[in-house]
């Protein structure tokens, strides 16, 4: 009586071989993966509203990452514009608000306060000459100016007077954004923004969150695997009251957010560095 053999056929032992070579290249990639991933520098950038954490983001991208393309700074064309929107909208409506009020210097001027008050709510907004003609001139009155200087005591854009008195290049049909523009346009940061870069072959990720209360509850899914984190401050905000509310002065603010971060007992292992 014979016995049958359990031998394999050729090309099962191909196909076997095939496998486990594919099983150790995965295994390999795997674990340079894993090593990649340990030798990274995961940071946290955190901090109060409009602190400048997303202008430190595009600091790093310009320094150690190319900068931005031609498309992108097309695409910012738009955003620089609305900041000059939102800035001479915000300053000609604080005039009357104010206490005591600020007049213009020159009242032939109301005609264009009044355009440009007419056009404020509007969101899909062409951007004309039109419009740029009548927030040059007012920006050139000194009632806008002094409204300007009290800015402190109402909301008004960090990047208000550098594209105010920069218009005459936004305002151009040709018009190209530089890295200093890109710098100082302002977005409302809302969601998880990631930037990879490598500095001397160190490689590090960068994580911006959005600083105004409504997006801190999204900072919990950024807490796993952090190297450090970077506290921003804005310093210069020492006289101003964040944009939630008209009460909480922003460097108070930022200094309770940033007790809170320290004593958090979740993050007792993670470096914290106050920027």
């Amino acid at each position: 009586m014979g016995c049958l053999g359990n031998s394999k056929t050729e090309d099962q032992r191909i196909d076997e071989k095939a496998q486990r070579e594919a099983n150790k290249k995965i295994e390999k990639q795997l674990q340079k993966e894993r090593l990649a991933y340990k030798a990274t520098h995961r940071l946290l950038l955190l901090g109060a509203g409009e602190s400048g954490k997303s202008t430190i983001v595009k600091q790093m991208r310009i320094l150690h990452v190319n900068g931005f393309n031609s498309e992108e700074k097309k695409q910012k064309i738009l955003d620089i514009r609305k900041n000059v929107k939102d800035a001479i909208v915000t300053i000609v409506s604080a005039m009357s608000t104010l206490i005591p009020p600020v007049p213009l210097a020159y009242p032939e001027n109301q005609f264009r306060v009044d355009y440009i008050k007419s056009i404020a709510p509007l969101s899909d907004f062409d951007y004309t000459q039109e419009f740029f003609e009548h927030a040059q001139k007012l920006w050139d009155d000194d009632g806008v100016k002094a409204c300007f200087e009290r800015s402190n005591e109402y909301q008004l854009i960090d990047c208000a007077q550098y594209f105010l008195e920069r218009i005459d290049h936004v305002r151009q049909n040709d018009y190209t954004p530089t890295d200093q523009d890109l710098l100082r346009c302002r977005v409302l940061t809302s969601g998880i923004f990631e930037t990879r870069f490598q500095v001397d072959k160190v490689n590090f990720h960068m994580f911006d969150v959005g600083g105004q209360r409504d997006e801190r509850r999204k900072w919990i899914q950024c807490f796993n695997d952090v190297t450090a984190i970077i506290f921003v401050v804005a310093s210069s905000s020492y006289n101003m009251v964040i944009r939630e509310d008209n009460n909480t002065n922003r460097l108070r603010e930022a200094l309770d957010l940033f007790r809170s971060i320290w004593n958090n007992r979740w993050l007792r292992t993670i470096l914290v560095s106050c920027f």
